[in-house]
């Protein structure tokens, strides 16, 4: 049926599977997403307060440490071993959590026009050049595990 929206045109690629938008977008939501998190540690810094509550974090993390066990157990891990890696992993979504929110709480407290749109905008730039710099490297260790 002509015009159908999910009718495919073979003709017409998609947008996204343009190398060139693949990897612009993928550094610009990377570089927007560091740069939250800076300002959500330098929010965490200046109040001296998380922007979560601990009964919200202790629940990621025990979410995240359960998932993370099961996760390297099931790859082959010893016992002990997994029980690290989920610690490892639940403290890291805990941290990356609570550091977003804090960058958004930062965001919408005009933090970021006491900062200047000049600073912010440079911090972005440097963190999608880095984004890139970062995604390259790990697809070139990990090329060889996934044929």
């Amino acid at each position: 049926m002509p015009g159908n929206i999910s009718s495919k045109n073979s003709d017409s690629p998609s947008v996204f599977e343009n190398p060139f938008v693949k990897t612009l977008s993928v550094s610009v939501l990377m570089g927007i997403f560091l740069v939250d998190m800076g300002l959500g540690l330098f929010e965490i810094f200046l109040t001296k307060a998380s922007p979560l509550p601990l009964a919200l974090v202790l629940l990621i993390f025990a979410i995240m440490f359960i998932a993370g066990m099961v996760f390297y157990e099931r790859h082959g891990m010893d016992p002990i071993g997994s029980l690290i890696g989920g610690g490892i992993a639940g403290f890291g979504l805990s941290f990356v959590l609570v550091s977003l929110v804090g960058g958004v709480q930062f965001a919408l407290g005009g933090g970021i026009s006491s900062l200047g749109w000049e600073q912010v905008t440079s911090a972005v730039a440097a963190s999608m050049v880095a984004s890139v710099v970062m995604l390259k490297i790990l697809s070139y260790k990990l090329e060889d595990r996934f044929y």
